[in-house]
């Protein structure tokens, strides 16, 4: 089980008992911040999802640089399915991510780099998750989701308010029997993360970074209902180091499809390298 909160599957999750005790909703149903989180990765955000992407980098002088994306995302059962095109500028033009994050927590998610420029796809190993993807402030890490099963999660504080919407503030730390394992392969000491109670959406999250002592801060932004599931469509990711920014990505959704026929064809490793 995992939850995700880019695109419409990137973000951490964790496990955790309530510092506070158990909290519980209208139908009684008790909520600790573990199943706080394991409704978050059970919100619906559709079967299917396509998506016109644009990812802006912000270098420390405020210099910016666009880059245009594709991707497409199938649920199967429990399991999904994505792929991220990027259509511009000609630097990145034809490069391709593949995901396939499987529900088990002992199965292994299989990803795949496509490099126009070597004509080779790359398999992304579990410990080059932390890495930078294609050069933003997000990491494989969070692009592909944490693994609920080897997190502790506890509740900071179970009533808080963010831009006029209620939330929880959870923070998560590796499992301690997983521990070692966890931030090698995340890169991440521990975590923090606002969670709405209307919707349960991620909207505001601060990760300690082990290399360098960096913190990155995640805010979800333009927040609405497209075909009825709560989507957002700006996200926007910045990392710091002594209190001082180094970077910054931002990722506009500017259109969004869910529920659409995708071919089980467009998740393979062929059709990346054949592109769009």
């Amino acid at each position: 089980m995992k939850v995700s909160h880019l695109v419409a599957w990137m973000v951490i999750a964790t496990i955790a008992s309530s510092l506070f005790g158990a909290l519980a909703t209208a139908d009684g149903e008790v909520l600790t911040a573990r199943r706080v989180m394991e409704k978050v990765d059970e919100r619906n955000d559709g079967d299917t999802a396509v998506s016109d992407m644009t990812m802006i980098l912000i270098d420390k002088t405020d210099s910016r640089r666009r880059r245009q994306l594709k991707t497409y995302r199938k649920d199967e059962g429990k399991d999904t399915k994505s792929v991220i095109f990027f259509l511009s500028p000609a630097d990145v033009r034809n490069t391709a991510y593949l995901s396939h994050d499987w529900d088990q927590a002992d199965k292994q998610d299989d990803s795949w780099l496509y490099l126009p420029a070597l004509r080779k796809v790359k398999r992304i190993a579990g410990t080059d998750e932390s890495s930078a993807f294609m050069g933003s402030d997000f990491s494989y890490a969070d692009i592909n989701g944490l693994e609920i099963a080897d997190w502790d999660y506890t509740f900071v504080k179970n009533e808080g308010s963010l831009g006029g919407q209620a939330v929880w503030i959870i923070q998560g730390t590796p499992a301690a029997a997983k521990r070692q394992a966890v931030v090698k392969e995340t890169g991440y000491l521990k975590v923090r993360m606002w969670v709405r109670k209307d919707n349960f959406m991620i909207v505001k999250g601060k990760y300690w970074v082990k290399k360098g002592k960096k913190i990155k801060y995640f805010r979800a932004g333009e927040i609405r209902q497209e075909g009825g599931i709560w989507t957002a469509f700006e996200m926007q990711m910045v990392t710091t180091r002594k209190g001082k920014k180094e970077h910054a990505s931002v990722i506009k959704t500017r259109e969004i499809v869910y529920n659409t026929d995708i071919s089980d064809g467009m998740f393979s490793t062929q059709r990346m390298e054949r592109g769009l």
